[in-house]
């Protein structure tokens, strides 16, 4: 007999402002696991639920490290591999390299920014665990939903089902993992 995993609680609000409550009370009551849903960005939601993105600094390194690799990479060839002398040039002539070098930078943080979005977003995710829930599917319409996850430290399933339902949702629905 496998043991059933659970993703989280998830409560559904009337509108948005009282998502923005519940939200805000949850964080009040030490969850930190929390993801509001709802059919248009709410500002006010998004400061009460601080994302955490190291995407930016991703882009950064890897923008750093293509600028850095070709460079490099130019530098080896014009002077160990292949060197040539132009008009007595110096084999390092680094403003030839800048052209190359940029267009490394951008290369690598364009991929970054490609890469990092799909692993920080968990795509390509076809299910998610809130589509189990029979309402849920208004959410891009006109319903609002916070979900607190399992993985937060505070979290336990009838304890924190209890603190949701005490917050008035429409109702509260534990949601199964998959």
């Amino acid at each position: 007999m496998t043991k059933r995993r659970v993703y989280g609680v998830a409560a559904e609000f009337e509108d948005a402002g009282e998502l923005v409550a519940a939200a805000r009370a949850a964080r009040e009551a030490g969850y930190r696991r929390i993801e509001g849903y709802s059919p248009y960005p709410i500002k006010e939601l998004e400061e009460v639920i601080p994302a955490w993105n190291m995407l930016s600094t991703m882009v950064f390194i890897a923008g750093i490290a293509g600028g850095v690799i070709g460079f490099y990479m130019q530098y080896f060839i014009a002077v160990n591999v292949y060197p040539t002398n132009i008009s007595g040039k110096p084999l390092n002539s680094w403003p030839a390299f800048a052209v190359i070098a940029f267009e490394m930078t951008v290369l690598f943080a364009v991929c970054a920014v490609f890469f990092g979005t799909l692993f920080f977003e968990g795509l390509p995710a076809l299910y998610h665990p809130l589509f189990g829930i029979p309402s849920f599917r208004r959410v891009s319409d006109d319903a609002f939903f916070l979900c607190i996850e399992a993985r937060d430290g505070k979290f336990h399933p009838i304890h924190t089902a209890r603190y949701l339902e005490s917050l008035k949702p429409v109702k509260v629905w534990e949601v199964d993992g998959v």
